[in-house]
């Protein structure tokens, strides 16, 4: 294989490079791997694949794969000392595997790049972070028999060659014959949703002579990730996975009309039981378009997690056990209404009813002294004037007079009888022909 070395700073920027963009971990780190195995550049080892993979780690945050470099974590992370890690960074540029996006400074102030006009004297300074893009070789590609359509950072793969097709089908070959060969671990439990706690193991037992914090705090989390304690609110994904969920919403979205419009964060919550499942974003687009909504629901996030779990419960939607709730069924009732008031009443009767004896003496005699200290005539003399003088025969017609009435008087006639006699008027003006100059007068009836 002939590989240049690429050495020149300006060609190891995104607007320089010959590679092109990768924003998958596995693509990544296939190419790191096969370029550090091809042996083109001399200190390219398995320290420099160990750099790769946490810089791979770290790839699902941007939605085009790029990682800020962050050089004191990854000391922290790997163990590495700060030249052994700026070093093997450096390989990785020069083996055309990562690309500058943006190069650190502290002269430059990231909150005026970010902010632009809004930027004021009072929102301080903060130097500028380097930013890496993972990238993969013209080199990897040519070897993988991979096809790509244009050049330098944004070129794309668009296909694959015979050579590259035989490649790719007997990796999944070996891949399939190493899942099979692979030994089944059953010291777990069966399922996710039940995890059997383990004795704790002391200093002495363990065999080492002491427990420090950071051991305490790597059992502490290991226990939480397995289902023990957390916090009231907790979940069980971390804030990256979180942003990934969110990164796929997107396209769900983008592909379902009756989604669009609602907040990204909220519907990405409601899809975690299908991500934990691990489903993509094409498969819960699909899922959701085979619901044939009429509508677009008020709540967006809440129909689609009712849903979810109506789904799961009733057997429409295979998902782990434990990744959705049950529903809450109502008790059956044994009675009929009837019977259940029935039983009501007698319950409050053989509570309340001795109470309501005991105290029959003492209504009594409340009600006599009551009555005695009434004077007759007191509720007549608090009624108004003009209420006691408003007798029903002043007020309401009685029969005779009703009859009196319609003797006299001719009867109303309806809306109906009204209609009809103006479209009569109307026709008989027509047929005349004088419907401005002689109006015909049409008798009542």
């Amino acid at each position: 294989m002939h590989f240049t070395l690429i050495t020149s700073k300006s060609d190891q920027w995104v607007s320089g490079t010959a590679s092109r963009r990768v924003r998958t971990r596995r693509d990544w780190m296939k190419a790191v791997r096969w370029m550090v195995a091809a042996g083109v550049r001399k200190g390219a080892n398995a320290t420099t694949v160990r750099v790769a993979e946490d810089i791979a780690a770290r790839m699902y945050r941007s939605k085009d794969g790029t990682v800020a470099y962050c050089q004191a974590a990854m000391q922290r992370r790997l163990g590495l000392s700060e030249r052994c890690v700026a070093v093997h960074v450096a390989i990785l540029r020069e083996l055309g595997l990562l690309a500058w996006v943006e190069r650190g400074s502290s002269l430059r102030n990231s909150l005026r790049s970010r902010r632009g006009d809004a930027f004021g004297p009072h929102m301080g300074f903060r130097r500028s972070a380097t930013i890496y893009a993972p990238v993969a070789p013209r080199a990897w590609d040519d070897a993988m028999g991979h096809r790509i359509d244009g050049e330098g950072y944004w070129a794309r793969q668009c296909g694959v060659t015979e050579e590259g097709r035989t490649q790719a089908v007997a990796q999944v070959q070996n891949d399939q014959q190493r899942r099979q060969l692979k030994p089944v671990d059953n010291s777990d439990s069966c399922t996710p949703s039940v995890w059997v706690p383990k004795p704790r193991t002391t200093s002495t037992s363990s065999g080492s002579s002491q427990d420090t914090a950071r051991t305490r705090a790597q059992r502490s989390g290991s226990q939480q990730s397995k289902g023990g304690h957390r916090a009231k609110g907790a979940t069980a994904f971390t804030p990256q996975q979180a942003a990934y969920f969110i990164l796929e919403t997107q396209f769900v979205k983008l592909h379902t009309w009756w989604t669009q419009g609602s907040c990204v964060r909220q519907l990405a919550y409601a899809l975690r039981p299908l991500y934990s499942a691990g489903w993509s974003a094409q498969d819960c687009a699909r899922e959701l378009a085979r619901w044939t909504v009429p509508l677009r629901p008020h709540r967006v996030a809440a129909y689609v997690a009712s849903e979810i779990r109506r789904r799961a419960n009733t057997g429409l939607l295979y998902l782990p056990d434990g990744s959705v709730k049950p529903y809450r069924q109502a008790p059956v009732r044994e009675t009929t209404e009837p019977e259940r008031l029935g039983a009501m009443a007698a319950k409050w009767r053989a509570e309340y009813r001795p109470a309501w004896d005991a105290s029959a003496e003492i209504r009594r005699m409340c009600r006599e002294r009551l009555r005695a200290q009434q004077t007759p005539g007191r509720r007549q003399g608090r009624r108004p004037t003009a209420l006691a003088e408003a007798r029903p025969e002043r007020v309401l017609l009685t029969s005779v007079e009703i009859e009196e009435l319609h003797a006299h008087f001719a009867p109303i006639r309806s809306c109906e009888d009204l209609w009809a006699e103006a479209e009569e008027r109307a026709a008989a003006r027509v047929q005349s022909g004088t419907w401005e100059s002689a109006p015909v007068i049409v008798e009542p009836r």
